[in-house]
């Protein structure tokens, strides 16, 4: 799932840096950033089928337009695919199209309301792989809101701080209120996401720099409306993903680290009551606009639910999915 582009406001750094250019377009200025990346990968325990496949993830181009101080938009469209550690190869059916796009109107001084196909502000991680510090999308990030058609409002209340509220069609009726912003050196989103008749989550995302160390944590905790409930079941489920990411010259070694409590609630589709994941990417950012990145990451589940590799009945409670991607931004 692309997560919160809004973040990128909040100060949340990408794996890529992207570098934009500006295009002259009927008068307006247009800013237009995107990349491409490709890669190689293995996983482990994703039964009788090739653990070994090419992929091509991303082929997007983002275009921004500032068209005067009122009225605006912004526009994704290519090939995008999210690979989950639940799901290694996710994308294999993805096609060519708007990734997202948005209108977006300014009627007041730090009043905007965005009406279109929109990306959430739940969550840490952002759509693109090249936007993050790992290929591999986490748990937290798979139980999360991704894109939607809706609309937004969004007050500046001051510099550095913005509150907002959204209704949108993610399925069914669902709406946001949440605040994104800095205080204290801390980049911060506070979220609210209600489903209408399914479930409800409060999201919480946090990043900050320690000696050259970029540090953030992204902590969600979920619940079932009534409607959705299975009797007996669980009605609650929290998740809690860690991020470090220490940089040295060119190379950086981004780490990430999950816990999911689901218990029997379904909300986090894991097998058993509880998962962790590991995940490292030593990254290789020869120029500003490129990069080359190894990956290693693991799964654990206290119950066996992976399909073995030789076909047969057999579950495996892991899955290792490694491999290589490089990429160009710009």
């Amino acid at each position: 799932m692309k997560k919160a582009l809004g973040l990128v406001a909040a100060g949340l750094l990408a794996a890529g840096a992207a570098q934009a250019g500006t295009l002259t377009v009927a008068n307006s200025d247009i800013e237009m950033t995107g990349g491409v990346t490709a890669g190689y990968f293995y996983a482990t325990n994703i039964g009788n089928t090739n653990n070994d496949y090419f992929r091509v993830p991303n082929f997007a181009i983002d275009l921004t337009s500032k068209v005067n101080s009122v009225i605006g938009f912004t526009a994704s469209f290519g090939r995008t695919e999210q690979a989950t550690i639940l799901d290694p190869k996710a994308g294999d059916n993805a096609e060519f199209g708007v990734d997202y796009a948005w209108v977006s109107i300014r009627p007041l001084e730090g009043l905007t309301v965005d009406a279109g196909l929109l990306t959430t502000n739940i969550g840490y991680e952002l759509y693109h792989t090249y936007d993050n510090k790992n290929y591999i999308f986490g748990l937290v990030w798979n139980a999360q809101p991704v894109t939607y058609p809706g609309a937004r409002v969004t007050y500046s209340v001051m510099d550095g701080i913005d509150v907002y509220a959204e209704y949108n069609q993610d399925g069914r009726d669902a709406f946001a209120l949440g605040s994104l912003g800095s205080i204290a050196g801390f980049n911060y989103a506070i979220s609210y996401y209600d489903y209408a008749a399914s479930k409800n989550l409060v999201d919480v995302v946090l990043s900050t720099e320690v000696a050259g160390i970029e540090l953030g944590t992204n902590i969600d905790y979920q619940w079932l409306d009534d409607s959705a409930k299975t009797p007996g079941n669980d009605d609650s489920a929290y998740g809690i993903a860690l991020y470090a990411s220490a940089k040295v010259d060119v190379f950086e070694i981004p780490v990430r680290i999950e816990y999911v409590n689901d218990g029997t609630s379904g909300i986090y589709s894991v097998a058993g009551d509880d998962a962790w994941t590991f995940t490292i990417t030593p990254t290789w950012k020869p120029t500003k606009n490129t990069f080359l990145r190894a990956e290693f990451s693991y799964i654990s589940t206290d119950k066996k639910g992976f399909p073995d590799d030789d076909g047969n009945d057999d579950k495996k409670d892991n899955r290792t999915v490694m491999g290589v991607e490089a990429g160009f931004v710009f």
